[in-house]
């Protein structure tokens, strides 16, 4: 259990990075525990192969949502794809080995295969195979197309805003009330397409001034924030909806929230920043 455990939770990590998905340590640890619980139905019964294959596709889906949340099903079908594609392609270099080594020992139940080879030959072809996904996917974004931005519409204090934001993948801010992703505005580049109530809230906030009531018609959100330099919260509005610009119209994306961060992006193409779950 402890080297399924820990293959589980690189090829976990590989998923994720191909699904463009993030977990907490936390999560990781609870989705590898369930796919060494998984592996136990080896020693059970033969059952009927509609109900092994069920078995197989339903675990997959219970570990990935362990770890990355039923919130959106396509991008947890998506990850569970990913997740049984890397275990068929480790037990393929496994076999491999089983078939240079010459060992005879290969046990099978319930399409599950334990192959008699060193656990820490088993640990380092599951990391092999994440290392494989990262140096990829590096090589990748080398080839990217220029950043791309989307237009969004909200509404702040009875006013429609109107924004360009980029995605940014380090962008993971949630709120704390609905656990959405949450959109991060630079209130510096931003600051002359905001209501003037919400300007001056922010202007003060800023500067300290934090006692005021948050201005008519908004609901305030304290979005907790950590970078490699330093953690703290930022302010922040709830908003009943954000809405993707289209060309044939406003796609409604649901209700979140938007921070704000003192600082400018530093780019003329976009005031806001989204995460890779966002839209």
């Amino acid at each position: 259990m402890l080297v399924n455990f820990l293959a589980a939770y690189f090829l976990l990590l590989a998923a994720g990075a191909l699904s463009g998905l993030r977990a907490g340590f936390g999560r990781m640890l609870l989705g590898s525990g369930a796919a060494a619980l998984s592996a136990l139905i080896l020693f059970a019964p033969e059952l009927p192969y509609p109900a092994q294959l069920l078995y197989k596709v339903g675990t997959a889906l219970l570990v990935t949502a362990a770890v990355f949340g039923w919130r959106r099903p396509r991008r947890l079908l998506t990850a569970a794809c990913w997740y049984a594609a890397l275990n068929i392609a480790l037990a393929g270099l496994a076999f491999w080995v089983v078939l240079r080594t010459g060992t005879h020992l290969v046990q099978t139940g319930n399409l599950t295969v334990y192959l008699r080879i060193s656990p820490l030959l088993l640990v380092g072809l599951s990391g092999a195979c994440c290392l494989a996904v990262e140096l990829g996917l590096r090589l990748l974004e080398r080839r990217k197309p220029a950043l791309q931005t989307v237009g969004l519409e909200l509404e702040l204090a009875g006013m429609p805003v109107h924004l360009r934001a980029a995605l940014d993948t380090g962008c993971q801010l949630r709120d704390p009330v609905t656990c959405l992703p949450v959109l991060v505005v630079s209130f510096a580049d931003a600051r002359a397409r905001l209501p003037a109530s919400v300007q001056n809230y922010l202007q003060a906030w800023f500067h300290g001034g934090t006692s005021g009531e948050p201005p008519p018609e908004t609901r305030l959100r304290l979005i907790p924030c950590r970078t490699a330099a330093q953690s703290g919260l930022l302010p922040g509005f709830a908003v009943s909806n954000i809405g993707l610009i289209t060309e044939r119209g406003i796609l409604a994306l649901g209700r979140s929230a938007v921070a704000f961060a003192p600082q400018s992006f530093g780019s003329e193409r976009y005031e806001a920043l989204y995460g890779s779950d966002f839209l």
